[in-house]
């Protein structure tokens, strides 16, 4: 069996596909819960929708709560299969699509047999089962590698200062070389692979500036999207069954999308970048038609609901994947934890933001403007990474495990 196809990796795998089923079956489904408050609380979509977005949120970017699960959960299930990390992320993403499916309809009935009030006290139970999920997750075999290589350059600088001159390699025993052959050795590979910290690696890299800026507006567009949308179905006149199919039916496309960008991504000659970027065209494009009075229908919101799921989707899978081009596999979660920050920004920004252009103008038009413009220029900002082959020459940055063995003697 490949090194990377390891039997607990499945298992981590189908742990984070079940957390994210569960955190963001609940997460995307609160546009429900919108609709209910703005009725308990006799307030406008500005306020409400903003917690909506505070609980996306922290979700994302603010180190607790769902965050605690969704991040370390994501990041490990694309290390555990670093070799097909596009078809692994992918896939487990969908498990955040999925649980937008279900969630919509089981919270419709649960809302309309016990209260918003009373489906609390479901939820939780669901919540609970998040526990041992996070049980079963464990370090990558990639990232032991990663310690063990740090931890025997760190030896072996120890080694070389109690014994004054001479350089005992640690896995050997014996005496290899002098003090200033291993300080030539070590300016020579240094110059290369320089040991700084974590951030200000990801700083130098402007390729990731790019991506956090994408992440942080997109992820702005989609929080919005996701909780006002539900509001607008009923505006115009839907009940409220075809708003919560309407949803799950978005979801549905959306677990579709994760599953195609996961083999799509897996291909070599697929340009990852490009395909992110007419996701978020695409998106645009799809959020403007809801501005469209021919396609305020039922039939209507059917096919925007199928090509806005297929382009969320597509960006979901690519997210991780992406990230390692980006960054290097070695960096993936300090990467992913700034890009989730960032994203939990946009995140709890957004939607207000969005509700609060419907309150002042009392139409939802100006919302749909807003994000769709927001999320084309998300896709604009990242576009010169596939132009200008950025991503290529940031693969040369990489801090692999072969990175810091290819030039150790020890290894020759």
């Amino acid at each position: 069996m490949a090194k990377d196809l390891e039997p607990w990796g499945f298992v981590v795998a189908v742990s984070a596909f079940m957390i994210q089923l569960l955190t963001f079956g609940v997460s995307l489904s609160f546009g429900l819960y919108v609709i209910e408050l703005q009725k308990e609380f006799h307030s406008g979509l500005s306020l409400i929708s903003a917690i909506g977005a505070i609980n996306l949120g922290v979700q994302l970017g603010a180190g607790f709560g769902y965050c605690f699960l969704y991040v370390p959960s994501h990041t490990l299930s694309g290390l555990w299969f670093p070799r097909h990390m596009g078809l692994s992320t992918g896939l487990v993403t969908s498990g955040s699509a999925l649980g937008g499916i279900l969630f919509p309809m089981m919270i419709k009935v649960i809302i309309e047999t016990y209260g918003w009030r009373g489906s609390m006290y479901i939820l939780a139970a669901f919540n609970l089962q998040t526990i041992p999920l996070s049980a079963l997750l464990r370090k990558a075999p990639i990232q032991r590698q990663w310690e063990r290589n740090k931890n025997y350059l760190s030896n072996r600088k120890a080694t070389e200062e109690k014994f004054g001159g001479k350089c005992y390699d640690e896995y050997v025993g014996d005496p290899v070389f002098t003090i200033m052959d291993s300080v030539d050795r070590e300016k020579k590979h240094v110059k290369h692979h320089k040991v700084q910290s974590s951030f200000f690696r990801l700083s130098r890299n402007v390729c990731f500036h790019l991506y956090i800026i994408n992440g942080t507006v997109w992820s702005a567009f989609f929080a919005a999207i996701i909780l006002i949308l539900p509001d607008y179905f009923v505006t115009v006149g839907l009940n409220r069954s075809d708003t919560a199919w309407l949803m799950s039916l978005q979801h549905i496309f959306s677990f579709l999308g994760c599953i195609v960008s996961g083999f799509v991504s897996s291909h070599p000659k697929i340009n990852k970048v490009a395909l992110l970027v007419f996701s978020n065209f695409v998106s645009g494009i799809v959020t403007f038609a809801y501005t469209y009075h021919v396609l305020q229908t039922f039939s209507g919101f059917v096919a925007l609901s199928v090509f806005g799921g297929l382009s969320s989707g597509i960006y979901l899978g690519l997210l991780v994947v992406i990230l390692a081009d980006v960054v290097g596999n070695e960096l993936i979660g300090d990467g992913m934890g700034l890009l989730m920050f960032a994203s939990g920004i946009g995140t709890v920004a957004g939607p207000p933001l969005g509700g609060n252009l419907v309150d002042e103008t009392g139409s939802f038009e100006s919302a749909f403007y807003y994000n769709g413009t927001a999320v084309l220029l998300a896709g604009i900002v990242f576009a010169p990474v596939t132009l200008r082959g950025l991503i290529r020459r940031g693969k040369s940055r990489k801090y692999s495990v072969s990175s810091f063995t290819k030039q150790d003697p020890s290894t020759r």
